[in-house]
């Protein structure tokens, strides 16, 4: 099984979290879609990142079609529930952390742009607020809870997770812990996990 993405990708970095919490065996190929020799849009028409290629060589592409895949294949308690109204329940909290991920994206690509051809306030205010609303509900539904579902990790704690992770990355004047202290602390549990040490982001030079 191989993994296409880069060590950067926080979507490619959602799905080696859990690579590593079910312990599936894999080779994780650092691929950039966007060059022309690219190997990500032979298996991916969409051309993007992560990408994973199972052992017959059928590719499965979307970081929510991946996780559900890893999760069922994997060995260890599933991340996502069998359960209709949990399963629905931890999705949402996937939907959370993989919005507040897009619009940090956003930002952080327009952010790389000449300042003459970069978008005006109105759209930085939109993408902000995306993140802002995104961070008080998961700071509401979190509450005193060690976990953000249930009594146990699960998807909605990797998403979480690699949602503030990147955040801290890639936007690292973005202060967040301040007002939410419940996220914080689940942020510095997740950090001690093998499964997020090991895929941590680069650090920056």
């Amino acid at each position: 099984m191989k993994l296409y993405g880069t060590p950067t990708s926080p979507f490619a970095r959602k799905a080696r979290i859990m690579l590593a919490e079910k312990n599936i065996a894999h080779e994780f190929i650092v691929a950039r879609p966007s060059p022309p020799d690219s190997p990500v849009p032979r298996f991916n028409p969409l051309g993007k990142i992560p990408t994973l290629v199972r052992d017959d060589g059928r590719a499965l592409y979307d970081s929510s079609v991946i996780v559900e895949y890893l999760d069922t294949i994997g060995s260890g308690p599933k991340l996502i529930p069998e359960d209709f109204e949990s399963r629905i329940e931890v999705r949402r909290w996937e939907a959370l952390g993989d919005g507040v991920t897009e619009a940090t994206i956003n930002i952080n690509h327009e952010y790389r742009e000449p300042a003459d051809k970069q978008r005006g306030p109105e759209w930085f205010k939109r993408q902000q607020l995306k993140i802002d609303r995104g961070l008080a509900i998961m700071e509401q539904d979190l509450g005193g809870n060690e976990y953000c579902f249930g009594n146990r990790f699960t998807l909605a704690d990797l998403a979480s997770g690699f949602a503030l992770d990147y955040l801290d990355s890639a936007l690292p004047d973005y202060e967040w812990r301040s007002k939410h202290p419940a996220l914080m602390k689940l942020s510095s549990r997740l950090a001690t996990r093998p499964s997020f040490i090991s895929t941590a982001h680069p650090a920056k030079t």
